[in-house]
């Protein structure tokens, strides 16, 4: 099974909404962008598993690279603290969580 990086980044939307609370709406243009990276990126990881063309800490590294790179941005560009970011951020990821690693057979998140 494939992941579909629409469905993902509808998914985080409507749980970055929640997670971010109040917060929202000064996240909200940054973090939609981070998370249709984020959810492009943990296809490409997941095609590039199934494909074998790295192994599997390889893919937790890269994907944990992605996280933080959508932290630092979001964070950067609001006036939010890294650690409420990243709260949020894996909030947000707890609940595509079952979906991924189920689709890519592997536990990457």
């Amino acid at each position: 099974m494939s992941i579909d990086a629409d469905q993902l980044f509808g998914q985080m939307v409507t749980a970055g909404a929640q997670a971010f609370g109040t917060g929202w709406a000064e996240v909200e243009k940054f973090a939609k962008l981070e998370f249709k990276t984020l959810a492009q990126r943990i296809k490409e990881i997941g095609e590039g598993l199934a494909m074998n063309d790295f192994d599997m800490p390889t893919g937790k590294l890269l994907m944990a690279m992605q996280v933080n790179t959508a932290i630092a941005a979001i964070a950067g560009a609001t006036t939010l603290f890294q650690l409420a970011v990243e709260a949020a951020i894996n909030a947000v990821l707890a609940t595509i969580k079952d979906a991924v690693n189920t689709a890519l057979g592997v536990e990457l998140l």
